[in-house]
């Protein structure tokens, strides 16, 4: 009997198929993970060219772009260089919880910025640390009177709907989780914009080391390139494998047979 013809019954048809499933499922994930690279290094790229950029004076931008955006779809405004004049009103102060810097425990100081049409943009001021607790933060308090700031402009974030943290959908908030100013709204005399702007400088300065400043965002590459190769790995070894396995089949079926040849050649010798 033909060694080959094993490897054709459906068992084995059945094992090849889902060899082949296997190694296509692993290499389709690998390309998956190179185009996440390629989009990570394509976002990482906007991301760099718009924080080298001036600082646009906000009202320009609010005209020009679409505050309404919803979180997903607002690449348009994410990570744009913005400058505005206000008073802060530290009265309506609220922290960000659950925020660390390099390793402490803390929140961020989320304070709205009066503007001069009567409404208002929230800035993240900085961190301070856990045992500061209680809004308005006075050791953190910023200049009285007209400010200037400039900084970076992020779409305002929403809740998970599954599992995760969750702030409570009704009352007055004075700590958060998430930077939802549509929320946050809700506790205010006047319309907040539906962004918010990451402080990276402030004139008049702020006295006293707090709140400290934020750190920029990294523009890392991520793990998606080693995913990619780790998913093509897989792939090398199944089909290696595979193959060395289908080897060692067909060469125990030959020995097999040449062992039953010599058997039936000697009880035909002896029969003779």
């Amino acid at each position: 009997m033909n060694p080959t013809h094993k490897l054709l019954s459906p068992r084995w048809l059945a094992g090849h198929l889902l060899a082949l499933t296997l190694v296509v499922l692993f290499v389709n994930f690998g390309f998956w993970q190179l185009r996440r690279h390629e989009e990570r290094g394509a976002y990482n790229a906007l991301v760099g060219m718009r924080l080298a950029a001036e600082p646009e004076p906000y009202p320009q931008l609010r005209a020009r772009l679409s505050l309404e955006a919803p979180p997903e779809d607002a690449a348009s405004i994410a990570y744009r260089r913005a400058e505005v004049t206000g008073r802060f009103d530290t009265a309506r102060e609220v922290l960000l919880r659950s925020r660390a810097l390099n390793g402490q425990p803390g929140y961020h100081v989320l304070t709205p910025l009066l503007l001069e049409d009567g409404s208002a943009l929230l800035v993240d001021r900085g961190w301070v640390p856990f045992e500061l607790d209680t809004p308005p933060v006075a050791e953190a308090a910023p200049p009285a009177g007209p400010v200037t700031v400039s900084g970076t402009l992020l779409p305002r974030q929403t809740q998970p709907a599954g599992l995760g943290a969750k702030d409570p959908p009704t009352g007055e908030l004075d700590a958060v989780f998430w930077v939802d100013t549509e929320r946050l709204s809700a506790q205010l005399p006047y319309r907040l914009d539906p962004v918010y702007l990451e402080l990276t400088a402030q004139s008049p300065a702020q006295e006293g080391p707090l709140p400290r400043p934020l750190p920029p965002p990294e523009l890392d590459g991520g793990p998606h390139l080693s995913y990619a190769l780790q998913w093509f790995s897989f792939a090398l070894i199944g089909v290696v494998g595979y193959a060395f396995l289908l080897r060692s089949v067909l060469r125990e079926r030959r020995a097999a047979g040449g062992e039953a040849d010599v058997e039936n050649s000697r009880r035909g010798s002896a029969a003779g």
